[in-house]
């Protein structure tokens, strides 16, 4: 009964195994390993790690392209600081000269408008001297002429009353309107023929000037007809 058991058992194990090795070798056939899946695994980190050093290498050289194109950055504001600068200097040494050239004319200005202002004050003295010199000439000439005038009036009146003969210094002048004449100190007599602006005239008579508070003596004419003889005392 034993060994019929064991048989038994030890084929009914055979199957199992069988069975069990059946699966094993149909899993291996269906699906990869767990040392492919590892392999698999590794390779795709391989490659994200390549592609990623990769990216790293390119950001590496654009850093480097930057730094570059910072460092001739660099270099060109500095030159251009320099050039700048040194034209910065140039401009202020320029605006010191002409800060020093303005403050100079200024000065030479003031100077001369002090020296105008002085020259401006003596001619002005001056000026006003000469002013003064020609007023009382023009009043010393004008006195003699007065004086002068004067003195030939008296000397004409003298010889008049001497003569018979009177003296007008005006002449009343007949016309479409009136007017009175200076004909200067002369003597006249009634009758004389007197030319005034051209137009021959004859005294009629002597007398006081027509105008009021006016001492002076004034003829009194007519013109004169056409072909009349001239008087004697015509002039």
């Amino acid at each position: 009964m034993t060994r019929p058991e064991r048989h038994a058992h030890g084929e009914s194990g055979n199957r199992d195994g069988g069975r069990l090795g059946g699966v094993v070798r149909r899993l291996r056939r269906s699906g990869p390993t767990p040392e492919e899946r590892l392999g698999e695994v590794i390779e795709e980190h391989r490659r994200d790690l390549e592609e990623q050093t990769r990216r790293f290498e390119e950001t590496i050289a654009d850093l480097e392209r930057r730094e570059q194109l910072l460092s001739d950055s660099r270099a060109s504001v500095e030159r251009l600081l320099r050039l700048g600068t040194k034209d910065l200097d140039s401009r202020e040494s320029d605006v010191a000269r002409l800060v020093r050239d303005l403050t100079e004319r200024e000065a030479r200005l003031r100077d001369e408008e002090e020296e105008l202002a002085r020259r401006r004050s003596e001619l002005g003295a001056v000026e006003l001297k000469r002013l003064a010199v020609e007023q009382r000439e023009r009043a010393l000439e004008a006195r003699e002429e007065r004086i002068t005038s004067e003195e030939r009036r008296l000397d004409l009146l003298g010889a008049g009353s001497h003569e018979g003969v009177s003296v007008a210094e005006l002449a009343f002048v007949p016309g479409p309107r009136y007017a009175l004449v200076e004909i200067g100190p002369r003597p006249v007599t009634a009758g004389d023929a007197l030319a005034v602006e051209g137009i021959e005239y004859v005294v009629t008579r002597l007398g006081r000037s027509p105008l009021p508070g006016d001492g002076r003596r004034c003829a009194f004419l007519v013109q004169r007809e056409r072909g009349a003889p001239p008087s004697a005392g015509s002039s």
